[in-house]
This record gives C-alpha cells, sequence and structure tokens, in this order.
C-alpha cells in the first residue's frame, strides 16, 4: 500500500507542477480559549492544546464534523453506522488517549452531551458551520467539571462577517451521497442550511454468534444554523439538525427481517455576552430520537429524550502581578427514555477559581479550584468534589517553551450507567463516580520549517466505569479497580522545502496521534487492555493559491478485544475556478475494511462487528461572493 500511495501523491504534484504561487511565510500567534475560559496564546498555555481551524476542516475531505476531526489525528474513534449514524442509543464518539468516554463536548464552551449516556452526535454539525474546534488533552475538571475526565472537545460556531456574503455548494458522489449548503450573511447576521444525503448500504454490522447482520436504510439529513450579533458584546447561537433513516436486521437461518424507522431531532441554542474581562451564558440543549419497529406494527413507539440547560458567569480581574479568573456555573440535566431508561434530573452546581503568574517574564504558574456538587433526584445520592489543578510554562529559548501540569478529573454516573434495562445490558445503580488525576510534561516548538506539540502524560484513575462482559447476557457495569493510561501524544507540522525554488517549496508534511498503554482490571482483579493503543495521522500537502492537494492516512493499531488494526488513505483536492473552488476527493482510496467497533474476542458473549463504509469518490463546487 505504501508504494502505492508514494506514486499517486507523485503523480498529483508533478501534475499540478505547473501552477505556481510565490506565497509569503506568516507566523500568527494561535489565540484559544478552551485552556483558561478567557483567551490565551496556545503557545503560553501550560495543556496540550490542539486547534483545528475551518479551513483545515473542510481541507480533510470529511462529510460531517465527526468524521473531520477523526482525520486530524489524535482519536480513536468507534461507531456504528456509517459516517458516525446513531444506532439507536449507540453513538459514535472520539475517545483521547485510550481512554472511552473521557472526553467533554463543549458548544461555544457549554456542554451538550445528554445525562442519559453522555453521548454526542457530531456527525449531524455540518463543516461549514464551524469556525474552529479546540481540543484540550487531559484532565479539565477544575474549569469544565464533571464528565472532563480524558480532554474537553470545544466546538466554535462560526461568527458573521461584517459585511454580506453568501456561500453555497454542491457535492455529488457515490451510495448516492449528497452534499449540499448554503449561507447568507447580511450585517451581523448569519443564516445557514445544509442537506446530506446516503444511499442504502448493506451489512454494515453482523453477529457472527447470533448469526444476523444489519443494512443501514436510506438516509437524509438536514442542519441549519442561526448566527447574530445583537450588539458588539451581545450574541445569539443556535444549530439544529434533524435526520431519518432505518436500520433492517436480517436473520442467517431464514427468519423474517426486522425493520426500525429512526428519525433524530437535535436542538442547541445559548446566549453569550462577553467583554475582555466578564463572560455570562445562557444555553439550552435538546434531543429526541423517534425508533419504530415497521414490520411489527403490535410494538409501540419509542422516544428518547436529552435536554440541558443552564448559566455560566465568569469574571477576570488582576490583583498587584497576579490575574484571577473567578466563575460560577448550573446545569440542569434531564432524561427520558420512557421504559428504558425512565425520567430522571439532577442538578450541577460549582465555584471555580484560576489564578495565574508571570515571574520574570519567562515562568508562568497557573493555579485552579473548583467546588463542585451534583444534586441528584430525590432518593439518590449526591455527589461533592474539590478538584484542584497545577499548571508551569517556561519560556527555555526563543521558539522553544517547556510546560506540565496536573489535575484531578471527576465524573459521576449516567442514567444509563445506573439504570437502563434491557435483555442486552442492565444498569447498576450501585455504581460509584469515577475519579482521578492527570499528570502531563511536554514542549512546544516553531520555527520557519517545523511547528512541534509532543507532550508525555501519565492518566490514573479508581472506579472508572466499564462494562462487565464476563458473565454473558445482559451485561452489566462495574467500577473497576486499578484504570491508568500513560504514554505520549505528538502533533507536527513541517515545510522542509520553503527555501526552495519551485513547486516543491509548497509541500508540507503532517502528523498527530498518541502511543498509550491503557488497562484496567476486571471484576475478578484481572488486568486487560481497555482501549487503542495507538492512533496516528501522517499527511501530505500542496498547497498553492489555486490548488491544494492533500493526501491523508489514518492509522489506528494495537486494539481492544482482538480488533483488527487498519490504515485508510483519503485524498482531497481543490481548484480554484471563477467565483469558487472545484473539488475532489475520495475516501478509502484503496476500500479496506475497517472495522470501527465490535468484540472479536473467543470468549466473548457475542462476537460481532460495525464496519465503516469502503471507498466514496466525491466531486463539487464551492462559490463564495
Amino acid at each position: 500500500m505504501r508504494g502505492n500511495c508514494m506514486a499517486f501523491l507523485a503523480a498529483l504534484i508533478l501534475g499540478a507542477s505547473h501552477v505556481r504561487a510565490e506565497m509569503p511565510i506568516v507566523t500568527i500567534d494561535t489565540v484559544i480559549v478552551t485552556a483558561e475560559r478567557f483567551p490565551v496564546k496556545e503557545k503560553e498555555s501550560s495543556r496540550f492544546v490542539k486547534v483545528v481551524s475551518s479551513e483545515e476542516l473542510r481541507e480533510t475531505g470529511a462529510n460531517n464534523l465527526v468524521d473531520a476531526l477523526k482525520r486530524t489525528g489524535g482519536f480513536a474513534y468507534k461507531a456504528f453506522g456509517p459516517m458516525g449514524i446513531s444506532h439507536g442509543g449507540m453513538n459514535s464518539t472520539l475517545s483521547i488517549r485510550g481512554i472511552g468516554g473521557g472526553e467533554l463536548v463543549l458548544v461555544n464552551g457549554v456542554p451538550v452531551q445528554g445525562a442519559s449516556w453522555h453521548s454526542y452526535d457530531l456527525n449531524t454539525i455540518p463543516v461549514d458551520q464551524i469556525e474552529r474546534v479546540e481540543v484540550l488533552k487531559g484532565a479539565a475538571s477544575t474549569l469544565y467539571g464533571a464528565d472532563a475526565m480524558s480532554g474537553v472537545i470545544n466546538i466554535i460556531t462560526k461568527r458573521p462577517p461584517k459585511g454580506m456574503r453568501i456561500e453555497g455548494s454542491v457535492e455529488l458522489g457515490e451510495e448516492l451521497y449528497n452534499n449540499h449548503s448554503l449561507s447568507l450573511s447580511l450585517r451581523g447576521i448569519s443564516i445557514g442550511f445544509n442537506y446530506q444525503h446516503l444511499g442504502e448500504r448493506h451489512g454494515i454490522s453482523r453477529s457472527f454468534s447470533k448469526g444476523y447482520y444489519y443494512n443501514l436504510e436510506n438516509t437524509d439529513k438536514y442542519s441549519w444554523n442561526l448566527d447574530v450579533n445583537i450588539t458588539e458584546n451581545f450574541r445569539l447561537d443556535y444549530l439544529g439538525s434533524y435526520y431519518d433513516t432505518g436500520f433492517e436486521k436480517h436473520f442467517e437461518e431464514g427468519k423474517p427481517y426486522q425493520g426500525t424507522d429512526q428519525d433524530h431531532y437535535k436542538h442547541f441554542v445559548d446566549l453569550i455576552y462577553e467583554t475582555s474581562t466578564f463572560k455570562a451564558k445562557a444555553f439550552a440543549n435538546y434531543d429526541e430520537m423517534r425508533r419504530r419497529e415497521y414490520t411489527d406494527p403490535s410494538k409501540p413507539e419509542t422516544k428518547r429524550k436529552n435536554y440541558n440547560f443552564g448559566l455560566v458567569g465568569m469574571y477576570r480581574f488582576g490583583i498587584s502581578d497576579w490575574q484571577f479568573d473567578v466563575g460560577t456555573e448550573w446545569v440542569y440535566r434531564g432524561a427520558d427514555y420512557r421504559a428504558k431508561i425512565g425520567c430522571h434530573r439532577r442538578n450541577d452546581y460549582a465555584l471555580f477559581l484560576q489564578t495565574k503568574r508571570s515571574f520574570r517574564g519567562r515562568l508562568t504558574a497557573t493555579l485552579g479550584i473548583r467546588g463542585q456538587l451534583i444534586d441528584g433526584e430525590p432518593g439518590t445520592r449526591d455527589y461533592s468534589r474539590f478538584l484542584p489543578s497545577f499548571g508551569l510554562t517556561f519560556k527555555a529559548m526563543d521558539g522553544l517553551n517547556l510546560f506540565a501540569n496536573a489535575g484531578k478529573a471527576f465524573r459521576a454516573p449516567t442514567f444509563g450507567n445506573m439504570y437502563y434495562e434491557s435483555s442486552f445490558l442492565v444498569g447498576n445503580p450501585k455504581l460509584k463516580p469515577e475519579e482521578g488525576w492527570t499528570y502531563e510534561i511536554g514542549g512546544k516548538y516553531d520555527d520557519e520549517f517545523l511547528r512541534l506539540r509532543l507532550a508525555g502524560f501519565y492518566m490514573t484513575y479508581r472506579d472508572k466505569i466499564e462494562i462487565d462482559r464476563s458473565r454473558g447476557y445482559p451485561l452489566t457495569y462495574f467500577n473497576s479497580g486499578t484504570y491508568e493510561s500513560k504514554g505520549v501524544e505528538w502533533e507536527s507540522r513541517g515545510t522542509p522545502f520553503i527555501r526552495r525554488s519551485g513547486w516543491i517549496q509548497n509541500i508540507s508534511l503532517y502528523t498527530a496521534g498518541y502511543w498509550a498503554e491503557p488497562t484496567a482490571e476486571d471484576p475478578s482483579g484481572k488486568e486487560y487492555q481497555s482501549g487503542p493503543k495507538f492512533q496516528a495521522t501522517l499527511g501530505v500537502q500542496y498547497l498553492t493559491h489555486p490548488l491544494l492537494l492533500d493526501l491523508n492516512c489514518q492509522i489506528l493499531t494495537s486494539r481492544e478485544r482482538n480488533l483488527d488494526g487498519y490504515s485508510v488513505l483519503n485524498f482531497y483536492g481543490r481548484c480554484r475556478l471563477w467565483k469558487g473552488y472545484f473539488t475532489l476527493s475520495v475516501d478509502n482510496v484503496f476500500d479496506e475494511e475497517v472495522q470501527v467497533s465490535g468484540d472479536l474476542r473467543d470468549n466473548a458473549p457475542n462476537r460481532y462487528l460495525y464496519y465503516s463504509m469502503g471507498r466514496l469518490a466525491k466531486v463539487g463546487y464551492r462559490v463564495e461572493f
């Protein structure tokens, strides 16, 4: 496969070598908000933070946000349907550093995950509606509270431009694939709409033990967004989506198939007032999934609802050489799953403080504390935790900053963990909350040729919630004894030929990923591998003003539960034409079989697999006015 990749890339670059553009090299300090809640330069943060711009998301050639993020590297992707489509309550995920379920997902700094399963559906968000994504690795409970165990994925939606702007795109591909977008901006107001379609897919999953497989029916997805700058400091953001699909369960012994229709609504809205020293946010998030088994009219339609709403306030001030950020947070979380989980709710309250000081312009120390209270419904347990963190940044020399941090993490059991009930899985109301520490040390280096971020980490937890697969069905949850992950993470982009003349100066190389040793103890105390050990993205890009060619390879190896590793090659190209760009992309160029989730252990109660899509070629045109 490696020889095919190099030959393919060489042909693309040589064929484009007649197109040149002398482009000045500009170094821009990336400003982030996720690491400290108020803007800070990425290089000056004591955390490993990855920032992916809207243009970089587009350059992956991905079909939606979860697809784009998995191609940027540093995530272990898991899914139960093509393009991350949810299969019932089973959602696609992006785990961090081999720790499943430890990531907290935010939109504009506020939580969107449901309290029933800690789930999210980034496949419903088009890339066109995103300004950038900031990914903070490691425990972040001091700033963001319960659920920020292994990291934070903060999705920043697009801001309206100052003038009038119209953007539109059309994309067509194999498997009846359609992806079309339209957005309009008028002085502080932006409105966007996206439509996607995917034709039927056969054999998206298979159970080898029980003798059945699933097909996916036609899928239609609609997404829309509204962003309004009410005043200079006050704005409103809204994201909505709806998709309709279906699943067919076929049995190998000739039994009649079971067909299920599924549709899913999602709504997110926030009101944000912010200045350089004060922020206030009000937000609400609601999603509802409806499923109906149309081959058996006697079965009732099922509805699953999750809803969050809350308030966040933060204030920054200085005393002498010290900088202080103080804030408070309230989040109401509710779920209504009727038969499977029931109706449940809880309130999360928090006070947090972070202080920072620089010494002699080289060393900066950051200390944070958070008091977290989770107030459960009557008859359930409440949780109260003190969550500290500490960070250091040292400017060793021009271009090189060293950093270190330590932080305590905490996550309460979800309603699904405690109360779910089916023939496949039952909850455990006696579960304890997860908690533990993350320790990290690393460096950040920049020069004309290279941008490098490198960190070593050690994450150790107690009472991590895992599924007990040792006793057959129904499965249940338990608190693992020792649970940890240690390893290294990196992100790098280099332009080794930047001082050469000719087309070769426009080539850059990039990579991102992690190597880890995630382990846990089963109910009997025996250690097992709890997540994938190695993930990396390797890429090469040729970029001029009129032309971009990008070859991207995703690698995931040393996986849990005897799953096969894989390496998938993706290609994306665009060329400037008139007012827009012609685009060509090919997902999974060599049509590799990809096992995105499953269990292939010999003693597994159910040996099964879910598969990713094979090769998908797409052409499109994007126009801007």
